[in-house]
Formats: structure tokens, C-alpha cells, sequence
């Protein structure tokens, strides 16, 4: 744009000397002359150099200008699943029977799951300790095929009676699913506060619903009161 502005206003300069050279050529006394006087033969031929240098600037910038194609894209195949959302495969490599899930908002219910696991030593139970957030909970109907296995749930309850964010899913799982969990033996521990009126409620649900769908309770309910 600025080279078409350039070229437009000296364009109009040259018309503007033209325009005056013909008004005095007018006001002379009539001679017998040629058509186009010297002055005119030179604007024309500026003009028309300056008109051919125009276009030839117009096609070497038009020619100049990067030529952009459109590439298809090939996708990479989806990496396959390397099982590490499984704890039935790592119970299995690591030889392994206990598995203490926690559901903890500020610590203390993975704080007790890690202390249940680091105890089963002491009764023949090599134990892990797992987050349901990380992990596919739908697998807790593969616990019957490890021998001797053994499913403990440290849940807190959190807010208006509600699970942990990290036990949210497996909460949500249980309520509508219906998984056959018969073979799976289990415990639940639940973290709370009497002053609160939700006292225990996730981990009082969450006892009564893994019975309700076959699974086989080997202690009873405990209920810690952090208030106590």
C-alpha cells in the first residue's frame, strides 16, 4: 500500500505540472508549433515508465509471495494400556494379599491405610496401599482369585456427609452399580466427628452396600471419632 500511494501522488505532481505548462502554452501568442512540445514528450515518457515500473512491481511482489500447501496429518496409533490402574496385577507381581484403600481430604485417612498395611506383616499379609481415584475399583471382583486376600476401606467423611474427593468415583460406583462382589472379604474403618451430623456416613454406606452386593465382611465397622 505504501508503494501505491508513492506512486499515486507522484502521478498527481506530474498532472499538476502538466496542467500548468499547458495553461501557458495556452495564454502565448499563437504560434505555429507541434502538437506535443518537448515538456510533453518527457512527462509522457516518465508516465509511461513510471506506469510499466508499476506494473512490473505488482507481478514480482504477486510472484515473491510464499505458497502455503495444506499437509494431511497422520495420527499416532493410542498407546495401549500398561495396566499401572491396576492393583490386581500389582497384588499379583508383588505377591501380595492386602490392599488399604483410603479416602482422605487432608491426610490422615492415607496416614491410617499406610499404618493397616505396614501391620499385616505382623499376620502373614504382605499389603499396598492405594488411592480408588488412581485405580479401576471395578477390579474388586478379581480379589476372590488371590488367595487369602483382603480389601480394607479407611474413608473419611467429608462436608454434608459426603466422600472424600478422591473416594468420589468408587462412591458413585457403588451406588450404581451391581457388581457381583461374592469371594471378596473385606473391612471398613471410617474416619469422622461426632459433632458433626453426617457422623461416619461414607464409611457406614460404604460397609453396608460391598455386603449388599456379595461381599463378605471379616470385622465388623469401626468407627473413629476424631472428637474423642
Amino acid at each position: 500500500m505504501a508503494v501505491g500511494s508513492c506512486f499515486f501522488w507522484t502521478l498527481m505532481g506530474m498532472l499538476a505540472v502538466l496542467c500548468e505548462a499547458t495553461e501557458e502554452t495556452v495564454a502565448a501568442p499563437e504560434k505555429d508549433e507541434p502538437m506535443f512540445g518537448v515538456l510533453d514528450i518527457v512527462l509522457i515518457v516518465a508516465l509511461l515508465g513510471i506506469a510499466g515500473w508499476w506494473i512490473f512491481k505488482r507481478k514480482d511482489d504477486s510472484s515473491s509471495k510464499p505458497v502455503y500447501t495444506i499437509q494431511p496429518t497422520t495420527l499416532g496409533a493410542p498407546s495401549q494400556q500398561t495396566g499401572e490402574n491396576s492393583f490386581i496385577k500389582k497384588l499379583k507381581s508383588s505377591g501380595r494379599s492386602l490392599v488399604a484403600f483410603y479416602g482422605s481430604q487432608t491426610g490422615t485417612g492415607e496416614e491410617f491405610a499406610g499404618r493397616i498395611a505396614k501391620e499385616g506383616i505382623r499376620y502373614h499379609l504382605k499389603g499396598m496401599v492405594a488411592d480408588p481415584e488412581e485405580y479401576e475399583m471395578g477390579e474388586l471382583i478379581n480379589m476372590k482369585d488371590i488367595p487369602k486376600s483382603l480389601a480394607v476401606f479407611c474413608l473419611a467423611t467429608y462436608g454434608e456427609g459426603d466422600p472424600t474427593d478422591n473416594a468420589m468415583d468408587f462412591y458413585e460406583w457403588l451406588q450404581n452399580g451391581e457388581a457381583d462382589l461374592t469371594g471378596l472379604n473385606y473391612a471398613v474403618f471410617g474416619l469422622g466427628n461426632k459433632t458433626y451430623e453426617h457422623y461416619n456416613a461414607v464409611a457406614i454406606y460404604v460397609d453396608k452396600r460391598l455386603e449388599e452386593l456379595g461381599a463378605t465382611r471379616v470385622f465388623q465397622l469401626g468407627l473413629g471419632d476424631d472428637d474423642a
